[in-house]
């Protein structure tokens, strides 16, 4: 199997042609375009199909919210706490998550698309039935994830945490594990078919796989 070499597209933003947004509540299908949003207190939002476009978000609370069917296209967000949101039903294309709380976020039936996550924390996050392509994984921590009948294609993760994971009927096609700290993961394993691991990772995995498989070692 040969591992996915490319790198997500970058998003269409410029900052010089950002204007700064003017905090206000979000309403169900709100559209935010060329903007940079900026230190807003959006904790605990409840707005249904709304899109953010060509923007920057930065140091903005999204902590708990609820943004079902949220679309982001070309969008960079930094420093931001979405820890516990709900995207249910999310749409990203060509989005770049640098040091985000993510834990707990609810990103079920995500489709991502030319996606990075960069130093982001995603423990207990859910992607559940979501499709991800051409994405990578930058030194984030994934323990207790759940990748429940998730679908990964050209997915790389380098340098991240992915303890406990729940890997059970995910599909995965040149997802690139090596070099990444995978201890445990939970579920049928063979849904681990399509990933590439090192030798390292394989001596870990190798007693797991034995007890899943009833071998006895002596």
């Amino acid at each position: 199997m040969k591992a996915w070499a490319g790198t997500p597209a970058a998003p269409d933003v410029v900052d010089e042609e950002l204007d700064a947004w003017v905090a206000e509540p979000l309403a169900t299908g709100f559209a935010i375009a060329d903007a940079h949003v900026a230190h807003a207190d959006l904790a605990g939002a409840r707005a249904a199909g709304g899109s953010i476009a060509r923007s920057r978000v930065s140091s903005v609370s999204l902590a708990s919210s609820r943004l079902r069917s949220l679309s982001l296209v070309d969008v960079v967000v930094g420093d931001c706490d979405a820890s516990n949101a709900d995207w249910t039903g999310g749409r990203l294309k060509r989005v770049v998550f640098e040091r985000c709380r993510l834990t707990g976020a609810a990103l079920t039936e995500v489709e991502a698309e030319e996606v990075v996550f960069r130093d982001c924390r995603l423990d207990l996050a859910t992607f559940r039935a979501a499709r991800i392509v051409r994405a990578v994984f930058e030194r984030c921590r994934l323990d207790e994830a759940d990748l429940y009948a998730a679908a990964l294609q050209q997915v790389r993760f380098t340098d991240c945490r992915l303890h406990r994971v729940d890997v059970d009927q995910a599909r995965l096609a040149s997802v690139d594990l090596r070099g990444s700290d995978l201890d445990d993961p939970r579920g049928d394993l063979r849904a681990l078919r399509g990933a590439i691991i090192d030798s390292v990772q394989l001596a870990g995995l190798a007693p797991l796989l034995a007890e899943r498989l009833g071998i006895e070692v002596g």
